[in-house]
């Protein structure tokens, strides 16, 4: 069999610009929690405030960084699943030079009023004479074009679950994408709009962000610890139970809302049946390396994925709880969401994906990572700053959703206003202040450790191999 020529270059030009813009938005996020919440407002000025830079840290790490990554780490690894290069590599490279003056021109235009004001969905259809909406959506099609062709073509019979979840991604981000940014303008204003919005919100990470970074990891933990996944079998139960459950669920975020009652309960039903696709994913991730943990110890690119595991497990658990009414009550709205947001985006799906880029490095550079001990420091720093970053939210955001609901004791409006003069709302902001210091405190320990991810690939790719000492 003639040995496959893989074409590397449009994985180069998608990982490499996300490592970027993943530094650059984590800075952001730092500026906002000293800026917004520590010191509110030391930096004044019409563009430095909250409401400015907000938008651009979230569209920085979700599009720019984490989206931009999958899709590179997609194009690395179909082809070496499928045994053929990609199908197209005029179509890469075109979807490559859509995708990165849209994305950037879109999110870096939100502090001038371009966007809309919905979640995540923020990218505008214009900026000046630039159609950015339209020039990302056809970047995306390029995508899902070339990489079904490519599966099409592929020398393999039998199709790794890895293939499957990436298939999964190309239909569920296009629904979840068209549903979100183009559909959401064409329906009638109020609660509908807002229903359609939760549901994109939530499917951001369920159905795209999910089966992307689980296809990263089911490909790269086998590659790393050179054994099989445990189970095929079990990771078509977390993928069909993906694809059956994720949609239902975006609707627990407006529990108490001005919204059915039925589509409440059925979205709290789909919320508790995420435990099947999340204990199968766990389960197997955890008993591929069960039985040889030294390689664990090894590789950070390994640790990287069993502590991105746990922390898939916790906000998993994190997401059906928060789901059931009495527990909404407390945790709508408050710093806790935030929380859960944060441990899926960076401590799963970030995790996974810089695992991902360990292990295709060596293979796009033709020389092995620069430093195993920056990696060793990288994932260390990162979980010592994950903990001090995340956890305070959500125990800060039970704490404030819990004084929230102090007010709404009593059964008469007297008993109810009097709640009110015993504790404002500036009180709950105070007691808030000793959480949002320690977030500040991790956020800064995160970026440091992804400097020196950056630093270490960056002499990778431009530095010559380290000698070895002669034995």
């Amino acid at each position: 069999m003639n040995q496959v020529e893989y074409n590397d270059l449009p994985v180069k030009m998608m990982l490499y610009p996300a490592i970027f813009f993943m530094i650059l938005g984590m800075t952001f996020g730092v500026y906002i929690a000293f800026n917004g919440f520590v010191v509110p407002d030391y930096f004044q000025g019409e563009y430095a405030h909250f409401g400015r830079v907000r938008p651009v840290h979230v569209g920085s790490v979700a599009l720019l960084w984490l989206l931009s990554a999958n899709v590179g780490l997609i194009y690395y690894f179909v082809q070496r699943l499928t045994g053929v290069a990609l199908w197209s590599p005029g179509l890469a490279l075109a979807s490559v030079c859509l995708w990165w003056p849209s994305l950037i021109i879109g999110v870096y235009s939100y502090p001038f009023g371009t966007n809309f004001g919905w979640e995540y969905a923020e990218l505008p259809t214009n900026v000046s004479f630039i159609p950015v909406k339209a020039m990302f959506t056809l970047s995306w099609v390029f995508v899902v074009i070339n990489v079904f062709m490519t599966i099409a073509i592929r020398r393999y019979e039998k199709m790794y679950v890895s293939l499957w979840y990436t298939m999964g991604t190309m239909i569920w981000t296009t629904f979840t994408y068209v549903a979100g940014s183009w559909a959401i303008n064409w329906i009638p204003g109020g609660i509908s709009r807002v229903n359609l919005s939760f549901f994109y919100v939530h499917n951001l990470v369920g159905l795209i962000f999910t089966p992307m970074g689980l296809a990263a990891a089911y490909y790269a933990l086998p590659k790393l610890t050179g054994r099989p996944i445990y189970s095929h079998r079990l990771s078509m139960v977390g993928f069909w139970t993906i694809a059956f459950v994720y949609a239902w669920v975006g609707a627990h975020h407006i529990i108490h809302g001005p919204m059915t009652q039925w589509l409440q309960t059925v979205s709290i039903i789909f919320s508790i049946w995420l435990f099947i696709p999340v204990f199968s994913v766990v389960t197997n991730l955890f008993m591929t390396v069960a039985e040889d943990w030294e390689q664990y110890t090894k590789s950070a690119a390994v640790r990287f994925i069993i502590m991105g595991n746990i922390f898939y497990l916790l906000t998993c658990i994190q997401g059906p709880l928060q789901a059931l009414r009495n527990i909404n009550e407390i945790t709508s709205k408050t710093d806790w969401i935030i929380g859960h947001s944060h441990i899926a985006l960076y401590a799963t799906f970030t995790y996974f994906a810089i695992a991902g880029i360990y292990q295709a490095l060596p293979a796009l550079t033709g020389k092995p990572l620069w430093s195993e001990r920056l990696a060793n420091w990288h994932f260390s720093l990162n979980l010592l700053g994950s903990l001090p970053f995340i956890l305070p939210l959500w125990l800060g955001g039970f704490l404030q959703g819990y004084l929230w609901s102090k007010w709404a004791d009593g059964s008469t409006y007297a008993d109810y206003h009097y709640q009110l003069t015993q504790m404002t709302f500036l009180d709950t902001v105070a007691d808030m202040q000793p959480w949002w210091h320690m977030r500040l405190m991790g956020g800064i320990i995160i970026l440091v450790a992804n400097l020196l991810f950056a630093f270490n690939v960056f002499n990778t790719v431009i530095l010559k191999p380290k000698t070895q000492p002669a034995s």
